[in-house]
């Protein structure tokens, strides 16, 4: 009785340490996975806080194609508003070099965290109905233009996952396309696939078993969900996903899932999360034993726009996601 007294004491008194005072926790379910979404145009981004705030995930939001299978980098840019670079187009990058090598330097700057970089394809547009369109068209072989166009990019960038972000085609065979053709080593040879859902847990679960059965792609190649919880995503349970995603069988691949809060910002004020909500939510998960491999944040935008700390952030994952 009374260890189960202390145990509710302790684990009250984790739940309302201040952010500043935060120590670190020992959840063995964990992998230290610590994202961010970078929505700002990351050429005006301020880098050594990206690199130097704990983060050891950055995911660039936001990659379209166009019907031709042009790669299209979208980004917010603070002096021109919304604009976009073509970044592959004919199997040859065409980004520029500052853009590859920002890049690049976000894994090989010294002293910096970040250990793994990914692109994120969202479905503002028609990105995901070109994607279709040109896999009926031309098959997923390596020698398609979106399979060079694909490579092209990830080896300038040299980008470790391709970040799935569909919120309205869900197709499940042309997104098992897609897989295979990014995981393809003679083809566009994308190290990991990833997902962005908020919503549909019958697609993604279909998808994760579908990519686990494809003789094309390694084990383990869809291994994270970073799972939205905030907008429309805002009453997902990291728990229910997990399970919902959970191997069925020997031969099908676990995935990591990482729940994705919004931090502060006046577009949708009410959806925001301060450092000290972060760290109550994350911690709630993570002690729950709800299946979590660690927490992340969209966006960089909006930190730097509303000047918030990217070390309070940042330490609030390093605190609990060693």
């Amino acid at each position: 009785m009374y260890v189960f007294l202390w145990m509710i004491a302790l684990f009250g008194l984790l739940l309302s340490a201040p952010v500043t005072a935060i120590s670190s926790i020992d959840i063995s379910n964990t992998t230290g996975i610590r994202a961010l979404f970078l929505f700002k145009d990351v050429l005006e981004s301020n880098t050594t806080a990206l690199l130097t705030s704990g983060f050891n995930t950055l995911i660039i939001f936001s990659f379209g194609v166009l019907g031709n299978g042009d790669i299209v980098y979208y980004t917010t840019n603070t002096m021109t508003g919304g604009i976009h670079t073509t970044v592959a187009s004919n199997g040859t990058y065409v980004g520029g070099a500052a853009l590859a090598d920002k890049a690049r330097s976000y894994k090989t700057s010294p002293g910096s965290s970040v250990d793994r970089v990914e692109i994120s394809m969202s479905s503002s547009g028609t990105a995901f109905q070109n994607v279709t369109a040109l896999l009926q068209r031309d098959g997923a072989g390596p020698d398609t233009v979106l399979a060079r166009n694909f490579g092209a990019l990830r080896k300038a960038w040299t980008l470790d996952a391709f970040n799935n972000d569909d919120e309205s085609v869900y197709d499940v065979a042309s997104t098992l396309k897609l897989a295979e053709m990014l995981g393809d080593p003679d083809g566009a040879a994308f190290p990991h696939y990833t997902a962005a859902p908020y919503t549909n847990m019958r697609f993604w679960t279909a998808v994760r078993q579908s990519i686990s059965a494809s003789a094309r792609l390694p084990r383990n190649y869809f291994d994270r969900v970073y799972l939205q919880e905030y907008d429309g995503g805002a009453g997902n349970d990291p728990a229910t996903w997990q399970t919902a995603l959970a191997p069925k069988t020997k031969d099908e691949d676990a995935v990591n899932m990482v729940p994705i809060l919004w931090v502060t910002n006046d577009s949708k004020p009410s959806e925001g999360t301060t450092p000290a909500q972060a760290d109550t939510r994350f911690r709630r998960w993570a002690l729950s034993r709800a299946g979590i491999s660690g927490g992340g944040y969209w966006n960089d935008y909006d930190i730097e726009k509303m000047k918030s700390s990217y070390i309070e952030y940042g330490n609030v994952l390093k605190a609990i996601f060693l």
